[in-house]
């Protein structure tokens, strides 16, 4: 499996964005995309956050709002932004998951979900990426900066978290973010 086919895809195919200001990534709830999964397979991407989190709000501006990033999550995946302590009963996988008001790492309950696709390590922000049949969530807790946050959806996107290690995929594969300042992180 080679990384330069994914290093330049974006130039050779002429997907970059457009217009760098107007491609944003088109949310949906967790169980619409479990609808549309069933009409056309695709990977799920949950962004697992709380209205209290500072980076959250931050990694909503510097990484979800880059064009590169919303543009890649909407073509590869459905995209879904999940309250961790929503206090709406989510069906998932045929199990009825639901808000703990007396459970969390902040003494503000958590939604059953948030434990379960993070396998009990809650940190905020998270993404975790479902392949299509929604088996082992694979959760990466913290900030992720876009260029970072293009080599994981390059790495779970693209099925190489099937054959390559993630450490030696992050030094190999070099994100076409690196190369361009015009979709550097907004300070």
């Amino acid at each position: 499996m080679s990384f330069s086919s994914v290093e330049n895809k974006e130039e050779k195919d002429g997907n970059a964005p457009k217009d760098n200001h107007k491609v944003k990534i088109e949310w949906v709830s967790f169980e619409e995309a479990i609808k549309k999964n069933q009409e056309n397979p695709k990977k799920l991407f949950v962004d697992l956050y709380t209205d209290w989190c500072t980076w959250c709000l931050k990694m909503e501006k510097a990484t979800f709002e880059n064009p590169v990033i919303a543009q890649y999550i909407n073509e590869n995946f459905y995209p879904v932004k999940l309250d961790a302590e929503t206090q709406r009963n989510i069906n998932f996988k045929g199990k009825d998951f639901v808000f703990r008001p007396d459970e969390g790492t902040t003494g503000r309950g958590v939604h059953e979900i948030a434990i379960f696709l993070t396998r009990g390590r809650l940190n905020y922000p998270s993404v975790i990426f479902l392949d299509e049949t929604f088996a082992n969530p694979q959760p990466v807790s913290g900030f992720q900066n876009p260029i970072r946050m293009d080599k994981l959806l390059k790495y779970f996107g693209e099925n190489y978290y099937k054959e390559v290690d993630w450490g030696l995929f992050n030094q190999i594969y070099q994100s076409p973010l690196e190369k361009s300042k015009a979709f550097a992180s907004p300070k």
